[in-house]
């Protein structure tokens, strides 16, 4: 064998080996987006749930707060946790559409903006729930109510309602206080961090991770 065809044999040897590795990436690649899409598809059943979770209980406390009609202290707290269980349940209708448009065909880069926004839009949603935090007596002035038929506010001191009054207004600024500080800017903070991992879901993290590690290796 002169030298021309062993050079003709590695250059052959050569492009099935290119082609082999080739045909393994895409398989690699196309296996890697079946496996995102699973996880993708389970975050949207996750959101369903949730979603009709807040459904029943904005029913349930409609018909509360239609069959118990009056200016009392239960019915404001039921209004009150109503607004913000509708705010949870538009919340996770919102967030369901945000991932229903996740395609794993487009760029990574895309992809990942995508699941960014997912992320910032569960973020913004927790924040607004949050503000639920200074109304902790109206689940209390509410459980009085449906399990005892007592309307604990009217038996209460004045005394007594003043300092649960100013448990409220320090309620009201550490929650100003976290909202502000929960921004991208301070993930730094090991809270910080935590909250967002919390709040934007395990499910949720882990697929945004493993896209930027898939970003990082094709780089």
């Amino acid at each position: 064998m002169n030298l021309e065809q062993m050079q003709s044999l590695w250059q052959d040897h050569s492009l099935k080996l290119e082609e082999c590795i080739s045909l393994n990436k895409r398989l690699l690649n196309e296996k890697q987006k079946e496996e995102q899409k699973s996880k993708l598809h389970n975050l949207v059943v996750s959101r369903t749930l949730e979603g009709a979770l807040f459904f029943i209980i904005c029913v349930a406390l409609s018909k509360y707060i239609v069959s118990s009609w009056s200016l009392s202290a239960p019915v404001v707290s039921a209004v009150v946790l109503n607004v913000f269980a509708i705010v949870g349940l538009a919340g996770n209708i919102g967030q369901i559409t945000l991932l229903n448009k996740i395609d794993f065909a487009k760029p990574i880069k895309q992809t990942l903006t995508d699941l960014i926004v997912v992320r910032s839009h569960n973020m913004q949603i927790f924040k607004l729930i949050m503000l639920s935090a200074p109304f902790y007596m109206a689940y209390v002035f509410l459980g009085y109510d449906i399990i005892y038929e007592l309307d604990l506010y009217s038996l209460m001191s004045a005394e007594t309602k003043i300092a649960f009054a100013v448990i409220s207004l320090v309620f009201v600024v550490l929650v100003v206080v976290l909202i502000t500080k929960l921004t991208p800017e301070n993930r730094g903070n090991k809270i910080i961090d935590w909250l967002y991992r919390e709040v934007s879901g395990e499910k949720l993290t882990h697929l945004l991770d493993e896209m930027e590690n898939i970003d990082r290796a094709k780089r």
